[in-house]
Formats: structure tokens, sequence, C-alpha cells
């Protein structure tokens, strides 16, 4: 091999490159290399971030050239090779292509085609029986690690799971319906695209070491609780954002939440003639710091805000404008939200 690649490389430069690539990927198949390491690997060679997106699997990666988790969303321009299961493959790179890019993405799609047509992918979303198994309390480690292998994860890598009431399909991981919401279990890199573009109230624990699931998902359905419409907590909220609210919701029974005075006058006030539209105005003023920016967000004249906030202060009693006045507008827009829905305790969860 070593006389076949210099005589390549007299005949054409760039021949010996190639090969060495299909060298690098074939003994990360040899090896045995999980996804999360061909990417890791893949990255580092082609200098720049790469990706892999294979729906039907809940497969969604990205990995820098360090093998940390780009920033911000991927590329648009990024050059692209699709799989014959329906996902794809990319890199990310700026400026001018580099003459191994083509040879590089070529046999980059092959090795991820190869790993994962060795997993198990078992039914769509997951074995709930498995998924079950990897996010109760009730299981020791030993079987939460058999768990995770038979999922197709790595019980050496952290995870990250999500709470999801609703549509769970397109966050990657390994899911399933526990109860009456879906569990879903993320091993490797996160994939912030995918939470940024989904329609359903989702909680995210931090990322925990595999033997701390069971706790990342009671976190999870913990940060679920805020979740929902409007700008104050948004659709998708992370536990480790919320700070003292995670023991308001943890302690807070769920019958007690909406015993507030101010929660009772925000209830008549979404009762009242376009309750709706106040509330998502007092929400998007409790997110913001001023009318002007509360105006922004909604796309209304400052004249409006202005008169629902003065209709919301005649029914709540006390002025929203002041630091105090949105403090505790916050909590009482907060203490609503939980009323809404069980703590994580209460959940019929399955788990």
């Amino acid at each position: 091999m070593k006389h076949l690649l210099l005589r390549l490389s007299e005949l054409d430069a760039r021949a010996g490159d190639e090969l060495r690539v299909i060298g690098f990927f074939d003994a990360l198949l040899q090896n045995g290399a999980d996804l999360d390491r061909l990417l890791i690997e893949a990255a580092r060679l082609a200098e720049c971030p790469v990706g892999v997106s294979v729906p039907g699997l809940g497969v969604r990666r990205r990995v820098s050239a360090d093998g940390g988790t780009p920033n911000g969303p991927a590329d648009p321009d990024a050059r692209k090779l699709g799989l014959a299961n329906g996902g794809e493959v990319w890199i990310e790179r700026r400026g001018p292509a580099y003459p191994i890019d083509a040879m590089l993405i070529e046999r980059f799609a092959i090795a991820c085609a190869a790993v994962l047509g060795r997993r198990d992918p078992g039914p769509a979303f997951g074995d709930p029986a498995l998924v079950e198994l990897v996010l109760s309390a009730a299981v020791d480690e030993a079987g939460r690690c058999r768990a995770l292998k038979l999922l197709g994860l790595r019980p050496d890598r952290p995870v990250q799971v999500f709470a999801v009431a609703g549509d769970a399909s397109g966050l990657g991981g390994r899911a399933a319906r526990l109860g009456e919401l879906h569990g879903v279990v993320v091993s490797g890199p996160p994939w912030p695209d995918a939470l940024a573009s989904t329609s359903s109230r989702v909680g995210v624990s931090p990322r925990v070491p595999s033997a701390s699931a069971a706790r990342a998902w009671h976190q999870a359905r913990t940060a679920l609780r805020f979740a929902g419409p409007g700008e104050l907590w948004g659709r998708v909220v992370h536990w480790e954002r919320l700070g003292g609210f995670a023991l308001l919701a943890e302690h807070l029974p769920y019958e007690a939440a909406g015993g507030s005075p101010d929660v009772a006058a925000l209830d008549r006030l979404a009762e009242g003639a376009n309750g709706e539209s106040v509330l998502a105005t007092l929400d998007a003023f409790a997110a913001s710091d001023s009318i002007r920016r509360t105006a922004a967000r909604l796309y209304i004249h400052r004249t409006s805000v202005a008169a629902r906030l003065a209709r919301a202060e005649s029914e709540l009693g006390f002025p929203v404008q002041s630091a105090q006045g949105r403090a505790r507008l916050t909590l009482a827009l907060t203490l609503r939200r939980l009323g809404e829905h069980p703590s994580a305790g209460e959940i019929r969860r399955g788990a």
C-alpha cells in the first residue's frame, strides 16, 4: 500500500490523500467506532463542523473540529450528501473547498451508513420498556447500563433527558410514551435546532452521567411545568435555567398554585373581553423591560400595550411597571402556569 500511495502521488498529487481518507474511515469502522466517535474523528479530519441527520432513526448529530458542539444552527450552505435511508451528512467548511472534500464526504457518508446499519434501531420510537428502565429510579446502575446498550446508547457517555407533552418526533435520541408524556433519552452532542423548531412543550434536563438518568427525568418533568405559549418561559424550558423557581415547582402543591389572589385576578382578566390578548401582553411585558420592547415583540402599537397594562393594573391592584410590580407579575404568571400542569410527582409517568 505504501508503494501504491507513492506511485499514485506521482501521477496525481491528490490521489494519495484520497486513499488516506479511505483508509482513515475504514480503520474507524474496523475498530468498531460508534456514531459519536465517527463524527468527532471526521470533524477533526475535516477541520470544520460535520453533521448527520436521519429522521427515520431519530438520529441528529453535529460536531465541531474540536470535538464539541458548534454554536448556533447548521450552516445553510454546508456541503451535503444524501444517505440511502433518507438521511444526509454534511461538512460545514467556510471558504473554498479542500481538494479532498468530495472524497471525505463520500467516505463519511459510507461510514455513517455502516454504523447506523449495524445498530438495532428497534421501533421508530424506541423500545418503551427499555426507555422506562433507563429513566426509572427503581433500576440499579447495571440494569440501566444494559438498557442503554440495548437502545444503542453508550453507558459511559452523558445523557440528556427531555419530557415532552405532544409530538416528540424529530428530537433525536430514544423516545417512548410514558404515561401522559414522552420521555426522550439523548446521548452525544445535543441538537439545539430540533428544540428550536418543535411545536411541543418540552422540559430539558442538564447533561448528566447515565447513572443519574432517573433524576434527570424528574428534572425534565419539573421544567415541563413551566413550558407553554408566550415569551416569559417559552415552549422549551431548561431545568438549569430555572434557578430558585425549580424549588417553587418542587415544593408547592399542585392545587395550591392557583390559590394566590394575583392568580385569581389573572383568571378574571383571561375570562374578560380580549382576555387572551391582555395575558399575552402581560407575559411579553414580564419577559422584557419596557412598553416599547413589549410592543415590538407583539407587533402592536405602544398605546395598545399601555392600555392593556392599565386594564390589568386595575384588576390586579398593583402597578406592573415598577421593579417590584414586574417581579410580582412574573411570580403570578408563573404560579398560574404551574397550576395548569401537575408536578413531576403527580404526572402519571409509567417510570
